[in-house]
């Protein structure tokens, strides 16, 4: 393990995040908040923080251990230094619960543990937004945009890019960066004035562009998108998350070729879309027969929550933990699928599912007849073995941990229902979950325990398991 070039990298990563919190505190000094000091001292922190470990002089390349080292402890520093606007605010007492909800935001997660959004300050609120934004196409990815020395930072770009094979788009890696981070801030600023446009405030607009384009969910306000009543806002929101929770090289095909055709012969997201239509269907039917709603108000409500669970954006437009039980079921569900390959959504993405259900089909057809040789494909395209066996591996990694997860905070005397889904929204990056964490409730009553396993599970899910996990294996750290 080559520690110099690992500590110099996450030195400029630091130095990187730090730079970001100049937008909120030119927010603060706008409104006068006692937060800007917070936001001061903690750009101070960050940045020398981030310039001792500069001065380690990089002895190499980057190799695919020191990837894994730069993405899992680069996350966990930036998370570290992320939560002290938090701390030396107020806004958050407690270091416990400023790591936690600076790792939901990075982690792109939604998860809160904030009683009165609403009365927070607006610097702290933009921050908290724009921790989503810059983790949900990736700290390390924008890095890799910004940062000359990192030109043979592949193994960076494998570790953190979420789905089981991450895509180059363009011959250099530098190139397929910036490609991916010009489309997500095209699509941003798209969002804000779209939302503007439809009469959410511009400040409003900006926090949940940020969490709709990193589907990640933090709203300024403490029942979502559910306080501005309006279908309008609503049709936007479901519009880019749609777009957000599909593979960002495919906008990219589709931006090249200035056609749609890239979407509609891609399995992944015709899937995708159809377990959307399915689930909204299904719940849309429950609604009208269990809660005497209107077909058209139990179809705007369920095609919100479908779209915001599935794309683990996690935003909420309704109070599901009042729904009946075949709709809570589905919501359930849809936790544990997510968005597309390459998409800022996280769980465990369409495309794996697509994979398995092929290869469970190709075993049974096999046991029919043990002498025919079946290749698995996917689009058209052969699937190596490799690929099914590493998602196969996945899989049962992520159920593993989901259940000891849950089994955690059942231990600290959480009820069933609430460690299941905590341990689910949590892994899978999605944050409201049901019970005492449905979405007009918060994580502020869980256990320090439970908060601290849970942002092991919320960086676990988003570094795709094995980016972490591998950082416990004893020869990992071996020469």
């Amino acid at each position: 393990m080559k520690i110099k070039i690992v500590g110099h990298t996450i030195g400029k990563l630091s130095l990187l995040l730090s730079i970001t919190m100049i937008l909120p505190l030119i927010i603060a000094i706008r409104d006068h908040s006692p937060d800007r000091k917070a936001f001061f001292f903690s750009i101070m922190i960050g940045v020398g923080a981030g310039l001792i470990l500069s001065l380690l002089k990089p002895d190499g390349s980057i190799r695919r251990k020191e990837g894994f080292a730069i993405v899992c402890l680069g996350w966990i520093v930036l998370t570290a230094i992320g939560a002290l606007p938090y701390l030396l605010s107020g806004t958050i007492p407690s270091y416990t619960d400023a790591f936690f909800e600076t790792m939901s935001g990075l982690t792109t997660t939604g998860a809160t543990i904030l009683t009165n959004i609403e009365g927070t300050p607006r610097g702290i609120l933009l921050w908290r937004a724009l921790t989503h934004w810059l983790g949900g196409m990736g700290i390390i990815v924008l890095s890799l945009a910004v940062f000359s020395f990192l030109k043979k930072g592949a193994p960076l770009f494998q570790a953190e890019v979420p789905g089981p094979t991450p895509d180059k788009i363009l011959p250099r890696l530098k190139e397929t960066a910036t490609t991916l981070w010009l489309i997500y801030t095209g699509l941003t600023i798209t969002q804000v004035f779209a939302l503007k446009f439809a009469g959410m405030p511009f400040f409003d607009s900006v926090i949940h562009a940020f969490a709709t384009v990193a589907t990640g969910g933090f709203s300024c306000r403490g029942i979502s998108l559910e306080a501005y009543h309006s279908p309008y806002i609503e049709g936007i929101t479901i519009i880019f998350m749609l777009i957000s929770g599909m593979n960002f090289s495919l906008h990219y095909r589709a931006l090249q070729k200035k056609s749609l055709t890239p979407f509609l012969h891609d399995v992944e997201t015709k899937t995708y879309l159809g377990i959307i239509s399915v689930s909204t269907f299904l719940i849309m039917i429950n609604l009208f027969l269990k809660m005497d709603l209107s077909l058209t108000t139990a179809f705007r409500r369920s095609l919100f929550q479908v779209v915001s669970i599935i794309t683990t954006t996690g935003f909420s437009s309704d109070n599901f933990n009042l729904w009946p039980p075949f709709a809570k079921g589905i919501i359930f569900t849809l936790l544990f699928v997510g968005g597309c390959t390459g998409s800022t959504g996280g769980s465990i993405k369409v495309a794996r599912y697509v994979i398995l259900c092929k290869y469970a089909h190709r075993r049974i057809k096999q046991a029919i007849n043990p002498r025919q040789i079946i290749q698995t494909k996917l689009g058209g395209v052969y699937i190596p073995d490799s690929v099914i066996h590493e998602a196969l591996a996945f899989f049962f990694i992520y159920i593993i941990l989901f259940v000891l997860g849950s089994l955690v905070l059942m231990a600290t005397g959480e009820d069933v229902l609430t460690s299941l889904t905590a341990s689910a929204t949590s892994i899978g990056n999605v944050g409201p979950g049901l019970a005492s964490i449905g979405p007009y409730e918060n994580y502020s009553s869980l256990s320090a325990l439970a908060k601290w396993t849970l942002s092991f599970l919320m960086l676990t899910g988003r570094l795709e398991l094995i980016t972490v996990l591998v950082l416990f294996y004893p020869g990992f750290w071996r020469k």
